[in-house]
């Protein structure tokens, strides 16, 4: 039994398609089939019922996958470490978010804080974010609670609990001069909102949600052009107390919503996952930049 069978077995075990698995492992279809083939002969049973072209994982597939999976990852995770001592002090952390935007700031003061250290840094969609197989890739996910169903075998800790949605809207709106406001009186409105899928957009769908009425979207937009367009009167648009600390709403006027809608991010990772030294850095940096932050 080679290393490599166990390997191409694993992926076209969350695959379930070989032509596809094969293209994703660099190999012909032919060449994976003929190794999954070799493996089912050496273990006597059938891992794959086939079903013309379409393999489907067995019980006995699933049992095997369910054993070999975990030892592919630990012997990852062996290998990461072996680099981390011969590196000693330097290393790479990489990091998956869902609202990028927030955490550049926290990111450079890292950086800044410790030069010995890289990082690598991708942004998600909220339709991305398998965490099961997210966190076996990256060593956080930083991410709202609400973006996705946690699963229970990830660890967390809380950055900030204490931040909040607001109204971003033209200094000279009618508008502009309340301490509060409660959404549900601009249901008449023009709003801009940022594209479908991300983060930031959930939130600004289920505030408005929750005052009870679906809102005029405009224009659709990244968070580059959201706050220009607020200026131009396009529209008015919802963003967080952070995001304003932040300076993201420029020029515009800010104001608290009712009903009052708090905001999370937590930051998750996989305990099983080896954590380098950059990876432990962070970790600590991360919760103790945000520990004593308020919006």
């Amino acid at each position: 039994m080679e290393l490599s069978q166990l390997q191409y077995f694993v992926e076209l075990a969350k695959n379930e398609n070989l032509t596809q698995t094969a293209s994703k492992l660099f190999i012909s279809p032919s060449s994976l089939s003929v190794s999954i083939s070799n493996l089912e002969k050496e273990l006597g049973i059938r891992l794959f019922d086939r079903v013309g072209r379409r393999l489907y994982l067995n019980t006995y597939g699933l049992t095997f996958f369910k054993r070999v999976e975990p030892l592919l990852l630990s012997l990852e995770y062996a290998k990461d470490e072996v680099r981390d001592m011969e590196q000693e002090l330097d290393g790479t952390v990489f990091v998956a978010t869902t609202s990028p935007n927030i955490f550049q700031e926290a990111f450079f003061s890292f950086l800044k804080s410790h030069p010995q250290f890289k990082l690598s840094q991708i942004s998600l969609r909220l339709d991305q974010v398998d965490s099961a197989d997210l966190l076996h890739k990256y060593d956080f996910l930083l991410a709202s609670p609400t973006d996705f169903a946690v699963p229970q075998e990830l660890a967390s800790s809380v950055l900030y609990d204490n931040d909040y949605a607001i109204l971003v809207l033209h200094p000279d709106s009618p508008y502009a001069h309340c301490k509060e406001i409660d959404l549900s009186q601009l249901r008449d409105e023009p709003f801009i909102a940022l594209s479908p899928g991300y983060s930031s957009r959930k939130l600004f769908d289920e505030v408005c949600s929750n005052a009870g009425f679906v809102p005029r979207i405009v224009m659709e937009c990244d968070y580059t052009m959201r706050a220009y367009m607020v200026i131009q009167s396009v529209g008015m648009t919802i963003a967080t107390a952070h995001t304003k600390k932040l300076g993201y709403c420029g020029e515009a006027a800010t104001i608290p919503i009712t009903p009052f809608t708090p905001r999370a991010q937590n930051v998750y990772w996989n305990p099983d996952r080896y954590q380098g030294l950059a990876a432990q850095a962070f970790l600590s940096y991360i919760r103790k930049y945000f520990q004593d932050m308020s919006f």
